[in-house]
């Protein structure tokens, strides 16, 4: 499917379902001002071509419950290839970007606890024969993540006639996660859009326990839906991470600031002297330094020590991704790390 096939009331689908990722067919055909049945077809097409797709997340609520590892890692040039579809066949991994710079790949690792970070890191990363050398730092805070990142195609009626419908989250606390809420999650992370139906019939549960189970998991942000699109489209193609240092005293206040830049899809807090790190969609690499002017402008306690673009998101939140961002795979994610509650 050439990207000339993908017009603005498909931008238009994507930004409802950034907004509403389990929307009814009629709910988007009303917002969209189309007919249920061309949605269904539209989004289709696009998921069917890997242009876009919905995929579920552990929530903000267990954000706390594991340990997120950023790891640079030094390859063999030779070996550059393979450390990174070794690393993207691993469920524990959930980011593989290919980066300039001496340290070639970042990879994004959860896990449960520090040693298991630590295991980890001996066990596999450090024994890959493409790995000279490599550093990892933890994640302190997230203050921003990809989920919140919109398109913007729709116009501000359009946002409201979907928000309209979205049912308020519930009051974190008090739930338990089992083996069902599992693989609900599994599933969901294959396809956040996959049928009541589908989802009855592969977790051997009933149809209204799915929805129960379902509707309560995202109630109480255990889990989150995102819909997420081939970065080619979206009109911001390039990708950078910046490293800075902050006063640990201004670090809530500047990440917070940071966050509301439209270029931002990630910030988070880390471990170690660069202790905050961004991930930013451009429209081109050449708005970078005009990025930075803007991010040192809002705080003159922040720094950037160090910079680095994203030649290839090899991996990104389960899906395999080719050169121009569709997704070609997926990789189940480690349920581990979605613990009892």
């Amino acid at each position: 499917m050439p990207h000339e096939s993908v017009d603005e009331k498909d931008l238009e689908l994507i930004n409802a379902l950034q907004l509403t990722p389990r929307a009814s067919w009629a709910q988007l055909g009303r917002a969209l001002a189309l007919d249920p049945v061309t949605v269904a077809r539209r989004w289709q097409r696009l998921t069917e071509a890997g242009l876009a797709w919905v995929t579920c997340v552990v929530g903000p609520s267990l954000h706390g419950e594991f340990c997120m590892a950023y790891v640079e890692i030094e390859c063999a040039p030779d070996r550059l290839d393979d450390t990174a579809t070794a690393l993207s066949a691993e469920p524990q991994v959930r980011y593989v970007h290919h980066l300039t710079g001496p340290y070639g790949l970042l990879a994004v690792a959860a896990l449960r606890t520090p040693a298991e970070v630590s295991g980890y890191l001996r066990g596999l990363i450090g024994r890959l024969s493409g790995v000279r050398a490599y550093r990892a730092e933890m994640r302190t805070v997230g203050y921003s993540e990809p989920s919140r990142w919109r398109l913007r195609s729709l116009e501000r009626s359009q946002q409201r006639a979907l928000e309209a419908g979205r049912a308020p989250s519930a009051t974190v606390g008090g739930v338990r996660v089992d083996a069902v809420d599992r693989e609900l999650y599994r599933l969901l992370h294959e396809d956040g859009r996959m049928s009541y139906a589908e989802l009855t019939e592969r977790a051997g549960i009933s149809e209204p326990t799915a929805r129960r189970r379902v509707k309560r998991l995202l109630a109480h942000r255990l889990l989150r839906l995102r819909c997420e699109m081939a970065q080619s489209l979206s009109g911001w193609p390039d990708t950078a991470v910046l490293w800075a240092s902050v006063a640990p005293q201004h670090l809530e206040a500047t990440a917070r600031s940071l966050t509301a830049l439209p270029d931002v899809r990630l910030c988070c807090a880390l471990t170690g002297q660069r202790n905050l790190l961004l991930m930013v969609w451009l429209r081109s690499l050449g708005d970078l330094p005009r990025l930075e002017a803007t991010i040192t402008e809002r705080s003159r306690h922040l720094t950037i020590v160090d910079r680095a673009a994203c030649l290839h998101t090899v991996k990104q939140m389960g899906r395999l991704l080719d050169s121009e961002g569709r997704s070609v795979g997926h990789v189940p994610p480690n349920v581990e790390v979605f613990p009892n509650t």
